[in-house]
């Protein structure tokens, strides 16, 4: 049985991904700050374990020796009322980059064989996101970089610290970006929504 660990796996984007893998008879174990606000623990993992990843403590404890996959969708993310304003910008910046040096590290310390690491759409310059009918979200044009926001800089900051763990450290690493998430089982209203996803 495949090994699953989602980190974030209370959020929007991580209960869905758990309840499909658990599905698909993978072992899945979530870690979150908080509980799934809309489905029971036991439909979406076999283990859930409520902690604070900014902590390194609770990293070692959440990453098992040999998983066959980290999902790391943690991050301190609230929504653009959260992330938009500049208000929060030292502590999106300071706890999302906490979490994602503590994960690549034990990654590499636990022999993990996958990792999938969570970015945003927020890395793009904001110029090119400008005209809402022609946003220019092509890779190539990440570089130069000026992403919107200070959640952006952190999301580009952490995709090359997994790339360079990649490289110097033989982890398996794949990326995406996304944009603008959103559906069933999804929370809309407010600000910070006490969330650790993206």
């Amino acid at each position: 049985m495949k090994r699953v660990i989602i980190l974030g796996g209370s959020g929007f984007i991580g209960g869905h991904l758990a309840k499909r893998l658990k599905e698909e008879n993978c072992h899945v174990r979530i870690a979150d700050i908080k509980d799934h606000e809309f489905w029971d623990h036991q439909e979406i993992c076999h283990e859930f374990i409520k902690c604070d990843l900014t902590d390194a403590r609770a990293v070692d404890l959440v990453i098992t020796e040999g998983a066959d996959e980290v999902y790391q969708l943690a991050a301190d993310m609230g929504g653009a009322g959260y992330i938009f304003t500049g208000d929060n910008d030292a502590n999106v910046m300071h706890n999302s980059a906490l979490i994602n040096l503590h994960v690549a590290k034990e990654c590499v310390v636990k022999k993990v064989k996958k990792i999938f690491y969570s970015s945003s759409a927020c890395i793009y310059p904001e110029f090119n996101q400008l005209d809402p009918d022609k946003p220019n979200c092509a890779e190539s044009s990440a570089y130069p970089a000026q992403p919107d926001s200070e959640y952006g800089w952190e999301k580009l900051f952490s995709e090359r610290m997994f790339l360079a763990f990649s490289r110097n450290y033989n982890l398996n690493v794949r990326i995406a970006r996304f944009h603008n998430i959103f559906g069933a089982r999804g929370i809309w209203q407010g600000g910070k929504k006490r969330l650790r996803l993206l």
